[in-house]
């Protein structure tokens, strides 16, 4: 098997045809665009995927990219949105692909990063896909886009926006939400110094949404992090040390903090408890009157129903199929936090019976749950509620 530029951690590659020069042309053009110098690619030696490309920037910082590029085409098509653009995943045949394991190849040593990205040459616009949701590339499904995302992206060259995925019978890992950002040629840079971030705390989508609008403006600088979260560069590192997760993957962990803040304060709760465990909910609570319960905290998304209501995906990002799915007895009571939404760190509560089910199989939780009226503000009020 062919190696790419000597990345051992690549675990399976693909030939791609010569057509894929055109979208190769606009990657290398983006890394000069981006003030910086092409060092290497991959391709021009060995045409196969994932590719490589090698960056420097002005100020001597080096870049590793590992590429996966995927075509994306405008076409109007009958009984379809007008002005849509689509993008296969597909390397090869994805009819004799799809049903075979086509992993992710990432550097665990976090020196380079990789990248998903859907690339139109025409228009010459760039959409970033989460590598965390893609990491078994799902050979032959299509990713849709429209005009109106690249108008966003007129004032920085930079557009965020969430979409809902359905998984179907074939795919239901896919099933959930997903962040995707759009970007000019001349933020690729930008584009892998967030996907750095973001990939590297294994960010949930609505967080991963957060950081990506935090990156509109190029004159983004890290330290703003600090004032996202309400917590100083110190405070921050304190939450990934306690926690061994978070080191490699920070799943809403500045989510749980300010959750784990808010159970201090209930006074109908007695201790509190960080479960520091793969699989397992995020804290237990003993409660005054006996009762132990565990809580699960999820991130709700920024974006809200025309309704005004909120919504929040209640699934595991590193199982597949059914796995991904949380039994409807793995937690007592789900907390989810609104500061995607709100700008506030606030949650919502309920009792993980009272949560919708999952169609295909009711004694586990559906994905996307609505927040309406019958969450509750405040987890005293919950706890007086037994279900």
């Amino acid at each position: 098997m062919p190696v790419v530029a000597d990345r051992i951690y690549v675990p399976k590659t693909y030939r791609v045809q010569a057509d894929r020069t055109a979208v190769v042309e606009v990657i290398e053009d983006a890394i000069v665009a981006s003030d910086a110098r092409l060092i290497y690619s991959s391709f021009r030696s060995e045409p196969i995927a994932p590719m490589y490309f090698g960056a420097e920037d002005h100020a001597g910082h080096r870049y590793g990219l590992l590429v996966y590029p995927f075509t994306t085409t405008r076409r109007e098509t009958r009984n379809r949105p007008k002005g849509e653009r689509r993008t296969q995943i597909r390397f090869g045949d994805p009819a004799r692909e799809r049903d075979l394991q086509n992993p992710l190849a990432r550097d665990t040593a976090g020196v380079d990063v990789t990248l998903v990205l859907c690339v139109d040459p025409e228009e010459r616009f760039i959409v970033g896909l989460d590598p965390l949701i893609y990491a078994d590339l799902p050979m032959g499904i299509s990713v849709y886009y429209n005009d109106r995302h690249i108008e966003h992206a007129a004032e920085y060259g930079w557009a965020v926006w969430e979409r809902q995925k359905t998984g179907g019978q074939r795919r239901t890992t896919l099933e959930g939400l997903e962040t995707l950002v759009g970007f000019r040629p001349e933020r690729l840079l930008d584009y892998a110094r967030f996907e750095s971030q973001a990939s590297g705390l294994g960010l949930s989508p609505s967080l991963r949404q957060v950081l990506a609008e935090n990156h509109a403006s190029p004159q983004h600088e890290p330290h703003q992090l600090e004032a996202t979260f309400s917590l100083d560069a110190s405070a921050i590192l304190d939450i990934v040390n306690r926690n061994f997760r978070l080191k490699v993957a920070v799943r809403g962990g500045v989510a749980e903090h300010h959750l784990e803040r808010c159970l201090h304060d209930v006074p109908e709760i007695c201790a509190v408890t960080g479960i520091d465990e793969d699989g397992r909910p995020d804290f237990e609570i003993r409660v005054n009157d006996g009762r132990r319960l565990l809580i699960e905290c999820k991130t709700a998304s920024p974006k809200q129903y025309a309704n005004g209501d909120y919504k929040v995906e209640v699934q595991k990002s590193r199982d597949s199929g059914a796995g991904r799915k949380y039994a409807c007895d793995q937690f007592d009571i789900l907390a989810a936090c609104l500061f995607s939404a709100t700008g506030i760190w606030e949650f919502r509560f309920r009792w993980a019976t009272d949560l919708a089910p999952w169609q295909d199989d009711e004694s586990r939780i559906g994905a996307i749950q609505h927040i309406d009226k019958r969450w509750s503000r405040s987890l005293s009020d919950l706890l007086a509620a037994t279900p």
